[in-house]
């Protein structure tokens, strides 16, 4: 078989198992690739004690995202067992402040424990003027599509909800699920994967994955192996969103919030914060 016929039907058997097992047709199209590196979104108030009182973010390169941008200002990531400098800061400046790692870099930093993509954990931010400790400030980064609202409506995408995603070199392209949708205003079509799920399936900065809508295979929040008794809710953005979408307040009473799902709180339901905290 031709090394093109082969690709073909790797295509269609993909769409097709995904198509049944989310009791319809798949729907595919494609978009391009953006490999993130371990990075830091910093709040006002963590850029001026790291940086000193009236410190601002110098603009190092513009990323793809509409008024994103690569600083030139860098951190040190500082976990229990090991610390990762020269961690990029992305601006501008959020109103909560963010390590996103890759699973290596959880290793690395001896966090101790399995982090599931979403659920913070404690890390240590070091600067040239001072030390930040953030309890639930770091996080693996759920793989995600953002997109323009007209860009959601040409491809049939909803913010919040899951998709999967194919990627990568032939030989060792890998189909990710649990790809959360971003559409707004000012996105722009882009798949992110970290560092380690590009070296994975051999795929760079550039390149083009296939979407594939209809994916079914998002697990709950929450989900895990723990007994019922010990279990803590994880609270994503997407969970935030979804409530809003639908009229209901979320279930936040002892729950895990991830740092985009604080946002998101903050944003849709203020008043459910204290209840979280």
């Amino acid at each position: 078989m031709a090394a093109d016929d082969h690709e073909a039907l790797v295509r269609a058997a993909t769409a097709a198992v995904l198509a049944k097992l989310a009791g319809g047709a798949a729907r595919t199209f494609h978009a391009p690739v953006g490999v993130s590196g371990r990075h830091v979104h910093l709040s006002p108030g963590d850029l001026k004690t790291l940086f000193g009182p009236g410190a601002s973010l110098t603009v190092a390169a513009p990323l793809v995202q509409a008024g994103q941008f690569r600083a030139a200002e860098v951190v040190a990531v500082i976990g229990a067992a090991d610390s990762i400098p020269g961690v990029r800061v992305v601006g501008p400046a959020r109103s909560v402040t963010v390590a996103e790692m890759a699973v290596s870099d959880v290793a690395r930093l001896g966090v101790g424990r399995p982090v599931r993509a979403g659920e913070p954990f404690a890390v240590t931010l070091a600067g040239p003027a001072g030390v930040v400790h953030l309890p639930e400030g770091g996080i693996v980064a759920r793989r995600h599509l953002h997109a323009s609202t007209a860009e959601g409506g040409k491809f049939g995408l909803v913010d919040g909800e899951v998709v999967a995603a194919r990627a990568g070199e032939p030989g060792r392209q890998l189909v990710f699920g649990d790809v959360l949708v971003r559409v707004s205003e000012q996105g722009v079509l882009e798949l992110h994967i970290d560092r380690d799920e590009a070296n994975a399936c051999s795929a760079r900065t550039g390149d083009r994955a296939e979407i594939i809508v209809g994916e079914p295979g998002a697990r709950p929040a929450g989900r895990d192996d723990a007994p019922a008794s010990e279990r803590r809710r994880l609270v994503t953005e997407a969970d935030v969103v979804a409530a809003y979408r639908t009229g209901n307040a979320p279930d936040v009473a002892r729950a895990i919030l991830t740092p985009y799902a604080r946002d998101a709180l903050r944003k849709y339901f203020p008043e459910l914060l204290i209840k979280a905290d």
